[in-house]
């Protein structure tokens, strides 16, 4: 029986993702030892001495001894990491014999690896609407805090779920960008309802929320994992016109989309006067993430590659 050993990153999307590779791996027969990233030690490794070595390549990573881990174990061993994007990776590890790159943008289709959710994760029955307008994520990007403070000055208070620094970081510069002043600033900082720790909790979120809205990051072009955790959860989503989103979901009926500003105040408006749209739309989408958006299949995606013939299942 092949081992794989996963690795943990120290953020919680990491650890979704990563815990989600694992899982699909067990699923398929192999043996998986899960290491957290700072509890790597290369004798234990050694012992283990695992034919595959997985790792989500996690911008916000401390990647000084994982490097150095990485570089150190045994050549035999097939490293396999992911990561958003071409480049992000150090070179001198994706040049190592037995190590293979995939990417959720910006490579060819044999490099890619769309993003996946474990469905099972995030099944959360909907008892009642909670929440207006949901976004969870880092609102502290310029672009973010435009839409956002546009959404506080048309609706007044939304829900931001996110760690508290980068909420009171994204506090302090529309503060200073004076995006919002007086009585909006204060709205803005009372939408804050905290930082969500697991998948059962953000399914919850998702499914009690009216509008689920995604927000444009300028380093990704492409649909990323926030999309599939809220069809996954059962939530209406709203999403930035992602580049290639129409071959992901059938827009209008499984999702919605949005080009700029007032197109997604628009469809905010349509949508709350029209729940029961926005119910088919998500109850769609959530099949299509169940039906095409497996980590099983990733999984066998990259033994295929790493093998070169189709040995996924066991």
């Amino acid at each position: 029986m092949d081992k794989v050993l996963v690795i943990l990153p120290d953020n919680n999307k990491g650890k979704y993702v990563a815990k989600g590779y694992s899982n699909a791996f067990k699923e398929l027969s192999y043996f998986v030892v899960e290491k957290k990233i700072y509890d790597l030690n290369i004798n234990e490794i050694k012992k283990i001495s695992p034919n595959i070595i997985f790792c989500y390549w996690s911008s916000s990573m401390n990647k000084g001894e994982l490097i150095d881990f990485l570089l150190n174990v045994s050549e035999s061993s097939k490293i396999v990491y992911l990561a958003e994007a071409k480049g992000e990776i150090p070179e001198n590890l994706t040049k190592r014999e037995n190590s293979y790159a995939f990417y959720y943008e910006g490579v060819k289709a044999k490099n890619k690896l769309l993003p996946a959710v474990n469905i099972k994760d995030y099944k959360f029955k909907f008892n009642r609407y909670k929440y207006g307008i949901t976004f969870a994520g880092n609102p502290s990007y310029p672009l973010r805090e435009k839409i956002l403070s546009g959404l506080i000055m048309s609706y007044g208070n939304i829900n931001i779920f996110c760690r508290s620094f980068d909420f009171y970081k994204s506090a302090d510069e529309i503060e200073a960008k004076k995006l919002l002043t007086g009585r909006f600033l204060d709205l803005y900082r009372s939408s804050y309802r905290g930082y969500v720790e697991n998948t059962k909790e953000l399914a919850e979120i998702y499914i009690s929320s009216k509008i689920n809205i995604d927000l444009p990051n300028p380093n990704k072009s492409e649909m990323n994992y926030r999309c599939l955790e809220i069809t996954a959860s059962g939530g209406f989503l709203i999403a930035p016109e992602y580049k290639n989103i129409e071959k992901r979901f059938e827009l209008g009926k499984e999702i919605e989309v949005y080009n700029n500003s007032v197109d997604l105040t628009d469809k905010i408006e349509f949508y709350l006067r029209n729940l029961n749209i926005a119910q088919l739309i998500s109850a769609k989408g959530r099949r299509n993430t169940a039906s095409n958006y497996s980590y099983a299949d990733r999984v066998k995606k990259i033994i295929k590659e790493i093998y070169g013939k189709d040995i996924g299942n066991r």
